[in-house]
């Protein structure tokens, strides 16, 4: 698995154009109802990361935000580019809190490794998962600092 400092992404247009400045906290795969709808797909891909650690290099002044309420009733900011639509992360109204990278939005996916696979529940049937070599749960994890210690495992971490 290769590090997440120094990637870049933007969004469909060209608008939006960022560098990540620091390592991941974990990946995973969201099978959530919400995340189908948003990526327009089976499943969305969410790479947390600490929020400083994202460098607008064109058209943050640009960058949208919408807020809606999350499956335990608190704030999920949804930033996107104004132009394409394209979503660039999720966070909240904390800014001391980690933000949701939407992992398509990078350039190169190709080095993405999900540590698990979350709201199973609400999975499209045909989707085939690799159970034995990823973290599987039906629902929103009870503790997320295990996927974060999949992640630093994966990555190589201690």
């Amino acid at each position: 698995m290769s590090s997440a400092n120094g990637k870049t992404g933007g969004c469909q247009c060209g608008n939006i154009r960022y560098q990540l400045t620091g390592e991941a906290v974990m990946l995973y795969a969201c099978h959530c109802l919400d995340c189908q709808k948003q990526s327009s797909s089976a499943f969305g891909m969410s790479l947390i990361m600490p929020r400083d650690n994202i460098e607008f290099v064109r058209g943050a002044a640009d960058l949208k935000t919408w807020d809606t309420k999350g499956g335990d009733g608190r704030i999920k900011r949804c930033t996107f580019c104004p132009e394409c639509g394209t979503r660039i992360y999720h966070g909240s109204d904390r800014e001391n809190e980690n933000i949701s990278i939407k992992a398509g939005s990078l350039d190169d996916t190709r080095w993405l490794r999900p540590v698990a696979h979350i709201w199973l529940k609400s999975a499209q049937p045909w989707v085939e998962i690799d159970r034995e070599n990823c973290a599987c749960f039906d629902r929103e994890p009870e503790d997320r600092a295990e996927l974060a210690r999949l992640w630093r495992q994966q990555s190589g971490g201690s």
